[in-house]
């Protein structure tokens, strides 16, 4: 029996894998929030809203932010080289509604653009929550509402932002109105945000993302190198450090002018070739820098990128070799109809023969 017992054994190998601790140890899962997660229940939103000489979209975002079912919020409106006049005339009509210890206005001299002014913005809040919301944008009354409380629920505090489907509309302006003429419904599925869906293209606007000020802290909020895709750039870095949670709810109102209205154009729309450039650029930087640390890189890069050509190459060839099946079953079954209708024809003739006969 004890022989037995010590051949059913495993043998023990003379050289065993060797394998570095700290790869058995390492805490691979989870890793968000984990070194700047705050327990804490504080409460308040700070809203930046970035602004220059555009009074009839300025007046609907603030409304859009007083109208907010939740009200712990504090506005910081920087006005980047706009008419002071023309935005103090404006601001007289909502004084009434916000109380001045709940609003703070800074001129710029000049414009700063939109990264900086935003940074301006951010920075002169203290509040544990932050969103940027562009003047051309909007709210449903409960999106505040429903960031912050999911954000503050202890079983959500491993999430360090939330972001909403949103309303894309599309909208004209005539003279002082602003009408609507479509809308759609995007953003994301699911319960949370998929770094691999915004490593493929920028898409989300501001105005549906609510992070932790933390976050923001840690990352270093946006990069004012970048005039355009700023937003695009935080938002990979704050994924590198925090989950996003997801509402499937469309709560936030993503407003698009496609044609030419001077001042009141959107940034997208009215600077495409700028947008086109940096994205070139931004994911040439980034690539650079991970070849600058890992030179060794380049040869996994470029297998991938054959085997992506490659992959690319059969689905041409089966899309073609389907269009060419298609088409010749499609000539088939139209031989098969002439025949048909021939067939038809010629009983029709039969039929008509012998009700004459008859």
């Amino acid at each position: 029996m004890i022989v037995a017992d010590i051949e059913m054994r495993p043998k023990r190998l003379e050289n065993p894998p060797i394998f570095p601790r700290t790869i058995l140890s390492m805490n691979m899962f989870p890793n968000s929030m984990e070194k700047i997660r705050d327990d804490s229940r504080r409460d308040g939103v700070d809203v930046v809203i970035r602004t220059k000489d555009r009074p009839l979209l300025l007046r609907r975002a603030l409304r859009s932010v007083i109208d907010q079912e939740y009200e712990n919020w504090h506005i910081h409106l920087i006005n980047d080289g706009g008419s002071v006049e023309t935005l103090e005339a404006l601001l007289a009509d909502f004084m009434v509604q916000i109380r001045s210890d709940r609003l703070t206005v800074v001129h710029n001299p000049t414009n700063l653009g939109t990264s900086a002014a935003a940074n301006k913005g951010a920075r002169l809040g203290h509040l544990p929550f932050l969103v940027i919301h562009d003047d051309d944008d909007s709210w449903h009354p409960a999106f505040l509402a429903s960031a912050t409380s999911f954000l503050l629920d202890p079983e959500n505090w491993r999430f360090g932002g939330f972001l909403s489907k949103w309303n894309q509309i599309d909208e004209v302006i005539n003279g002082t109105d602003v009408i609507g003429v479509g809308s759609t419904v995007k953003g994301y599925d699911g319960a949370a945000l998929d770094f691999l869906d915004i490593l493929r293209r920028p898409e989300i606007p501001p105005i549906a993302l609510v992070l932790r000020r933390n976050v923001c802290e840690r990352i270093g909020y946006f990069n004012e190198n970048l005039p355009v895709i700023e937003d695009w750039d935080l938002n990979l870095r704050a994924l590198q450090i925090a989950d996003i949670a997801l509402t499937p709810e469309a709560l936030a109102n993503h407003h698009i002018r496609r044609h030419d209205v001077g001042h009141y154009n959107n940034t997208v729309t009215k600077s495409l070739p700028a947008h086109f450039l940096y994205n070139t650029i931004y994911r040439n930087a980034l690539l650079r820098q991970n070849l600058n640390h890992n030179p060794d890189n380049i040869g996994i890069m470029m297998g991938l990128v054959r085997d992506t050509e490659e992959a690319r190459r059969n689905l041409s060839e089966l899309t073609i070799a389907s269009h060419q099946v298609l088409l010749a079953n499609q000539q088939e079954m139209m031989s098969k109809i002439d025949k048909l209708d021939n067939d038809i024809r010629a009983i029709k003739d039969v039929l008509e023969a012998y009700i004459q006969r008859g």
